[in-house]
């Protein structure tokens, strides 16, 4: 008997076709494979971050660019950067423009003065989310974001009012905002934990960024009595003023790098912003945003760090308490708090809630001005 599948052309042909179906279905399996590998590296998560200063500008702008590249790089994504960014609004807008252009749904604006180009770039239709670290920022193209940096100013308040000899404590503003109105409360609250009568001289300069002012703010404070500095600004002139005259301060955002190393800076007011952004990174890959950002102590995103040997085991560990109570229950602004016309903002047993700290606009008594 002849075998069934002999070797007949037409069962040969038949054959081929079949091998070269399986080699082609093969082959279409590994280009499709090759093609969606070479799709997700050319569609690797971007984003764009605007910075008004230099990626290299020690205090406000280099804390932010390194905290977004920490961020990015754990999140597995690329950052696309425009610097040097004037604060008008032409400038601003001009720059968010080329970020959309370039095909970024989301940006990081590291300033509150790009809030205004951000809502002119949404009324022309912009669809495009901005990240903004301003926590009352409007609109729900806007993902507001901060973090409470006012808990460690109440530890560096703490600390001031331990170290202070004339209880008259200097403090640098920059310009009258909720932010930097709790700093500057929380600042006076701690010094008055470990001070009672401990007073907070304040000395607005109107800008976030002018060296010249802040060293002539921080000289007309120390005329006035100050005996330790603080400041609430983008630059670190105020720390170089007080380390070269031989005054105390306290650092904001990062270490001054004295050159003498002479210990006058008491400790850092440490922040954390790789971790707010991380939050908001993992959650932009999700497609989707909180309504806030705001992440402190109790998040390990704000402490008091690097202490200067000047500062004894006892005031460290006055400080190391104060931190420990605020992770239990990150409450600063617990009454009764007066304001500096002598009314009740907060009364005695009640805790400001976040709505109210986001908007706040009244000074504690103690706070008082140049």
């Amino acid at each position: 008997m002849k075998p069934i599948f002999g070797h007949h052309p037409l069962i040969l042909m038949f054959y081929a076709a079949a091998l070269a179906l399986v080699f082609g279905i093969f082959g279409l399996v590994f280009t499709i494979q090759r093609h969606d590998d070479e799709t997700a590296v050319r569609q690797k998560p971007h984003i764009g971050l605007v910075l008004y200063g230099g990626t290299d500008d020690a205090g406000w702008n280099r804390q932010h660019y390194d905290g977004v590249i920490m961020a990015a790089r754990r999140c597995g994504i690329d950052v696309d950067v425009i610097d040097h960014v004037t604060f008008d609004d032409a400038s601003a807008e001009a720059a968010m423009q080329t970020l959309e252009m370039r095909g970024h749904d989301f940006i990081i604006a590291t300033s509150t003065e790009f809030s205004s180009a951000a809502d002119r770039l949404h009324a022309d239709g912009s669809r495009m989310d901005v990240a903004l670290p301003k926590l009352d920022a409007p609109g729900h193209s806007s993902v507001p974001y901060f973090v409470r940096l006012y808990q460690g100013e109440y530890l560096a308040g703490i600390l001031a009012g331990l170290e202070t000899t004339t209880g008259r404590i200097g403090y640098v503003a920059s310009t009258r905002n909720p932010e930097v109105c709790r700093s500057v409360n929380a600042f006076l609250l701690g010094a008055r934990e470990t001070r009672p009568d401990a007073h907070v001289l304040v000395a607005f300069v109107g800008s976030w960024n002018n060296p010249d002012a802040e060293r002539q703010a921080a000289a007309r404070l120390v005329e006035h009595g100050a005996d330790i500095l603080n400041s609430h600004q983008d630059t670190m002139a105020v720390q170089a003023y007080a380390d070269a005259h031989g005054v105390l301060y306290l650092d904001y955002l990062e270490p001054y790098p004295s050159p003498i190393g002479s210990g006058l800076g008491l400790a850092n007011v440490l922040c954390r912003w790789d971790m707010v952004y991380e939050n908001m990174l993992r959650d932009y890959l999700k497609g989707r945003f909180r309504s806030i950002y705001w992440i402190g102590v109790e998040d390990d995103a704000v402490g008091l760090r690097g202490f200067s040997p000047r500062v004894d085991e006892a005031a460290r560990q006055r400080v190391a308490a104060e931190e420990q109570r605020l992770r239990e229950n990150g409450s600063v602004f617990d009454g009764a708090i007066y304001d500096t016309d002598g009314v009740l903002r907060v009364a005695d047993g009640e805790t400001l809630s976040d709505a109210a700290l986001i908007h706040l606009d009244w000074y504690a008594e103690g706070v008082d001005f140049l």
